[in-house]
C-alpha cells in the first residue's frame, strides 16, 4: 500500500529545478516546525530545521524573520501547512490568534512563490515523501487498489483530510471534519455530553479526540465520576499540560483514573475514524497520524479499538476489509508542505 501512494502523487515527477530550495512549514496550535528542503533523486533533502513554540510569536512571518535569519539560506519559496481552513490564499489559524494571507508573506518577505495549505491536506502529501519503516499496520484488511484513502490526526486538535482516487493518482483535499457534532451512543457518551455543554454551545469530535480532548475526559472522570487525582496531575491541570502525564500514569497501569481516560479517548477516536472511512468510502485505507496515538501505541487494545472503529451495523462487512496504518512520523505535514512547495 506504501508503494502505491509513494507514486501516486502526479506532480512529483514533473520537479525538474534541483536548485530550488524550498521554506515549508508546519504550523500548530502549540508548537511550529519549520525546515528549508532541497529536492534531489526523488528525495527531500533537509537542509536546516527548527522548532518554535507557537503562542510565542504574533505571526508566522515573526517565525520566518528569525528562521532566516537563523539559517543564513537563500529560497524560492515558501510552503506553510497550518491548522485551518485555507480560502483563496487566507487563513485563520485554529487554534492560533493568527490571520494569514499569502500575498501579505510575500510582499512582507520577498517571496514570490508563497503557498498556504491546509494541515491536514499536508500530511496527505507527506504519506507519498514517508518510508516503509515510518509506518505501522495494525489492521492488514483486504484494500481495494484503487480506492479512496482517509486520514485522521488527533493533536492539539483534530485533523482529518481524505484523497480521492481518480483511476489514476491519489488526490489530497482538506476537511474541517473534526468539527463536526460529537455522537453519544452510550447513557456514559450523554454523560460527557451534557458535562461539555454546560460551557459549550456546540461539542465537536475536536473536544474528545485531541490533547485538549484528553484533559477533558480527564476532568469528567474526576468531577463527574470523584475519581482520585493523582497530585502530580493535578498541578499539570492548572497549567494545561496534563496530556502526557495523563498517558505516562495509564501506561504505568497504577492509576486508574488515567487509564478510564486513555481508553475512552481511544474509543472515541476508534468511532470517528469508522464514520470517516464510511464518509469518504476509503476502500484504499485509514491513516492514523498526529503525535498522540504512536506515543500510547502500548496501550492499544487492538482487538477492542477495532471492535469500536468496525463497529457500524450493516456496515461493518465494508470496515473489516480496510487497512488501518499509524504514521509514527511526526514530519508528516513538514514534508508534504516542502512536496507541496516544489
Amino acid at each position: 500500500m506504501h508503494t502505491r501512494l509513494s507514486i501516486a502523487y502526479p506532480r512529483q515527477n514533473s520537479f525538474k529545478n534541483p536548485e530550488k530550495i524550498v521554506l515549508a512549514a508546519d504550523i500548530g496550535g502549540t508548537k511550529t516546525n519549520m525546515a528549508l528542503f532541497r529536492h534531489t533523486d526523488l528525495e527531500f533533502e533537509e537542509l536546516i530545521s527548527h522548532t518554535y513554540p507557537s503562542s510565542s510569536f504574533n505571526s508566522p512571518t515573526e517565525i520566518i524573520d528569525d528562521f532566516s535569519e537563523r539559517a543564513g539560506i537563500s529560497y524560492d519559496a515558501i510552503s506553510l501547512a497550518i491548522a485551518g481552513p485555507v480560502y483563496k490564499q487566507s487563513v485563520q489559524a485554529t487554534n492560533l490568534p493568527w490571520g494569514i494571507n499569502a500575498l501579505e508573506i510575500q510582499k512582507k518577505t520577498g517571496i514570490a512563490e508563497v503557498y498556504l495549505i491546509n494541515d491536514l491536506e499536508a500530511n496527505a502529501y507527506g504519506l507519498g515523501v514517508l518510508k516503509p519503516e515510518d509506518f505501522v499496520c495494525i489492521h492488514e484488511g483486504d484494500p481495494e487498489p484503487e480506492g479512496n484513502v482517509a486520514m485522521i490526526s488527533p493533536g492539539t486538535g483534530l485533523g482529518e483530510a481524505g484523497m480521492y482516487w481518480d483511476k489514476k493518482y491519489l488526490h489530497p483535499f482538506a476537511t474541517e471534519g473534526g468539527h463536526c457534532d460529537f455522537a453519544p451512543q452510550t447513557e456514559l457518551d450523554i454523560e460527557i455530553l451534557k458535562f461539555l455543554q454546560r460551557n459549550l454551545d456546540h461539542v465537536s469530535w475536536e473536544r474528545l479526540v485531541s490533547g485538549p480532548g484528553i484533559e477533558t475526559i480527564f476532568k469528567f472522570y474526576a468531577e463527574e465520576k470523584k475519581m482520585t487525582i493523582p497530585d502530580p496531575i493535578r498541578e499539570a491541570l492548572s497549567r494545561g499540560s496534563a496530556g502526557p502525564l495523563i498517558s505516562k500514569y495509564a501506561a504505568e497501569g497504577q492509576c486508574r483514573i488515567c487509564e478510564a481516560t486513555i481508553d475512552l479517548f481511544l474509543r472515541y477516536l476508534a468511532e470517528e475514524s469508522g464514520n470517516l472511512i464510511l464518509k469518504y468510502n476509503a476502500t484504499g485505507g485509514l491513516y492514523i497520524g498526529g503525535g498522540i496515538v504512536p506515543d500510547i501505541m502500548d496501550q492499544l487494545d487492538l482487538d477492542r479499538f477495532l471492535h469500536f472503529l468496525q463497529n457500524s451495523g450493516r456496515m461493518e462487512k465494508l470496515l473489516r476489509r480496510v487497512p488501518v496504518t499509524v504514521v509514527l512520523n511526526e514530519k508528516a505535514a513538514l514534508l508534504g508542505a516542502a512536496f507541496y512547495g516544489f
